[in-house]
């Protein structure tokens, strides 16, 4: 099954090539339309790309901002319950008054939690065996 198309085959070619050259004229049109967007364009990409690295550089100080606060405030949330726990052995034990029973109360609490240190060695130690 051959296709013969003889008296007419230069004249296929030439559409052919015309046809492509209309196609390449088109799209060097489109492009041409697509770099005068693109240029159009360019001062706005530039902005954000301004406007992101400025956001990066907020984040960044916001960032180092919350550790430095997280670091101040570390300490303190490690102390109330520790001050706490001396206010409510203070509170519970009505021999003690004023800033001795406070210091009385806090070598309470100390020896409260050495001791529960001790248990909690003995009972890691007879747990791993």
């Amino acid at each position: 099954m051959n296709l013969n198309l003889y008296p007419y085959n230069f004249w296929v070619l030439y559409a052919a090539i015309a046809l492509a050259v209309i196609f390449l004229i088109v799209l060097l049109v489109k492009l041409m339309k697509l770099a005068k967007t693109a240029a159009a364009l360019e001062p706005q990409l530039s902005h954000m790309n301004d406007e992101l690295k400025l956001m990066e550089i907020k984040s960044e100080v916001v960032k180092e901002k919350t550790t430095a606060d997280w670091n101040r405030i570390r300490p303190l949330l490690v102390t109330i319950p520790v001050l706490y726990a001396i206010y409510a052995i203070y509170k519970n034990d009505d021999s003690l008054k004023g800033i001795k029973g406070y210091g009385e109360a806090a070598r309470k609490y100390a020896e409260k939690k050495a001791t529960d240190r001790t248990i909690a060695k003995a009972v890691s130690k007879v747990l791993s065996r």
